[in-house]
């Protein structure tokens, strides 16, 4: 694996952006956005090979990875943007391609509304312009608080892989243990604000070129859901991955990849 290079943005002395950068900084930057529930160490099965051709930025939102101190207040989706606005801006990048999951496909499809300018290409993966009813978001961030993450980890172990991946797949697991150190309070915080997040009115003002990749077996964010979303984008396209479930390039690496490669 290749070794990345880790930096912070400071807000006060306790609290921290924190990102790696991978590859040459000369090439083209691809901007890495990872899922609730997991830190940019999601993408580790693919970044080596991403850097190959891009110099990739992976970070990890507020709540999440070494930026937990960040998710103890509440936020939004535009909060989470303008935090990789920040960390550009201080990169001194300019213009980038963006790919995110799940929340990080939220992250980015706010990124291009609100900042078309910077935004190139946009993937969106096994993500959706509205995750269900906030209702739901609520009821998860309520569970977490008063009986800590294991209550929801049987259910996102379900919802992000297809039966037995965890059980056999050690990176597979390594996420799912990596949630459990997370503090409630800023999963929770993530959760409400994931609830907030409702872009469909917007979507038409998404200019740049894009792809959405949707795994057939998501039940998170299924195939029809992302279709909705790539009928509303003007310049979008939809590429479906056969077997994989939410977290699709943990299962199916090799197909996101190339999709990945060959769209940014």
């Amino acid at each position: 694996m290749i070794s990345g290079d880790i930096y912070q943005i400071k807000y006060s002395e306790e609290n921290m952006i924190y990102y790696k950068t991978f590859g040459k900084q000369g090439n083209k930057t691809l901007v890495l956005g990872s899922s609730l529930g997991t830190s940019s160490n999601m993408w580790s099965n693919i970044i080596d090979d991403l850097a190959q051709k891009f110099f990739v930025v992976a970070f990890d939102t507020r709540g999440h990875g070494q930026s937990q101190s960040l998710g103890l207040e509440s936020s939004s989706v535009d909060q989470y943007a303008q935090d990789v606005i920040d960390i550009l801006d201080n990169l001194k990048i300019k213009t980038f391609s963006y790919a995110g999951l799940s929340l990080g496909g939220a992250i980015g499809q706010i990124l291009a509304i609100k900042f078309p300018e910077r935004v190139e290409r946009l993937i969106l993966c096994c993500t959706a312009a509205k995750f269900g009813e906030p209702a739901f978001w609520h009821d998860r961030a309520d569970k977490v608080l008063k009986q800590g993450l294991n209550a929801i980890l049987e259910a996102t172990k379900s919802r992000w892989y297809t039966p037995g991946t965890a059980e056999s797949d050690p990176f597979a697991q390594s996420l799912l243990d990596e949630l459990l150190t997370y503090d409630p309070v800023g999963y929770a915080n993530t959760c409400k604000a994931v609830a907030d997040f409702d872009v469909r009115t917007q979507l038409s003002e998404i200019k740049c070129p894009t792809l959405a990749i949707a795994g057939t077996d998501d039940l998170s964010t299924p195939v029809f859901v992302m279709q909705e979303l790539v009928s509303q984008i003007p310049r979008a396209e939809l590429v479906a991955i056969q077997g994989a479930a939410h977290i699709g390039n943990v299962e199916k690496p090799e197909a996101f990849k190339k999709a990945i490669l060959n769209f940014a």
